[in-house]
């Protein structure tokens, strides 16, 4: 099978039950019985998983549903893995491993701090995964799958640019308004011809969110890439911000800022110390790229708003 084939990782859908119970329902069936609550829930995961706080994720290869896991809420810190199954015909690409990722990535980023799960010691290489993820061996209560003879757990880490995307988010919103203060003149004004106006200022942080926001979703997919660099003051002049309405500026901003404070937290552990090399530059960490991009847009906020000014 062709390696480089697309993997994409895919939320809940109903569209997808079928795939949730059929790969299910083929691991199960290979060397245990299926029980009632299995029955229960791959008949229904909407109303047994989704409707009570939990997740289902399915990852994908080209157009193939290829495994899927699922969480399913305990109480209000504690999650369950369940439900991860991964079509023979796709084993040993490591599958599994983005599954669980990915899904405590989305279990932290959703407030939860435990997460347990259920197996067999017969499963060997599953509890071996589980291990490299983390999870440690716990006391086994009573009840629950007949088939069970192994429970796990691992704390669930807040996600680590968590704190930086709610920074950003502040800046965003408390900035907005402030901008929305000046006039169209005030926002175009030249102090010099060779200076930019507050229109271009925002305008060129714009364009610094378009190339960082590609950056954060092309640096996870490798250890090492290589990223374009982009001419600031050329964007600036191509994009004519100094002619496009003020108020326009200040929304596209915003939106594409809401992006990237949506997507930074997302962004697991691992990927944080992927290198980067951008343009002629000497190679970044992941991590220095988000950190720099609050640092790059406070930069040129204090230029619009300068310290003595009072907006």
């Amino acid at each position: 099978m062709n390696e480089a084939n697309d993997i994409r990782i895919l939320s809940w859908h109903p569209a997808y039950q079928k795939d949730f119970e059929q790969l299910n329902s083929a691991w199960i069936k290979k060397d245990y019985t299926l029980e009632p609550i299995d029955i229960a829930v791959l008949g229904n995961p909407e109303e047994h998983i989704i409707n009570h706080g939990g997740d289902i994720i399915f990852v994908a290869v080209d157009d193939k549903i290829a495994g899927t896991v699922a969480y399913k809420q305990l109480n209000e810190d504690t999650v369950e893995m369940t439900k991860m199954a991964v079509d023979e015909s796709f084993q040993g690409r490591k599958l599994g491993w983005l599954l669980g990722c990915t899904l405590l990535l989305r279990a932290a980023e959703a407030g939860f701090s435990r997460m347990v799960l259920y197996s067999n010691t017969k499963q060997a290489t599953a509890i071996n995964m589980y291990r490299k993820l983390g999870f440690e061996e716990v006391e086994l209560e009573k009840g629950g799958y007949e088939r069970c003879n192994i429970k796990m757990a691992i704390a669930l880490e807040k996600p680590p640019l968590g704190d930086l995307s709610k920074k950003l988010w502040e800046v965003v919103e408390a900035t907005t308004e402030k901008l929305l203060r000046f006039s169209e003149e005030e926002a175009s004004e030249k102090r010099l011809p060779s200076k930019w106006s507050k229109k271009e200022i925002l305008g060129h942080l714009i364009d610094s969110a378009v190339n960082n926001y590609t950056r954060f979703v092309r640096a996870q997919h490798a250890e090492y890439v290589e990223l374009p660099g982009y001419n600031q003051d050329f964007w600036v002049e191509v994009r004519a911000y100094q002619r496009t309405d003020w108020k326009e500026i200040i929304n596209i901003w915003r939106i594409q800022n809401l992006h990237i404070v949506r997507i930074l937290p997302l962004i697991p552990a691992r990927a944080l110390q992927h290198i980067c090399v951008i343009g002629p530059n000497a190679p970044v960490s992941l991590q220095y790229i988000a950190e720099d991009y609050l640092r790059h847009l406070n930069h040129h906020l204090a230029q619009i708003f300068p310290v003595h000014a009072n907006y």
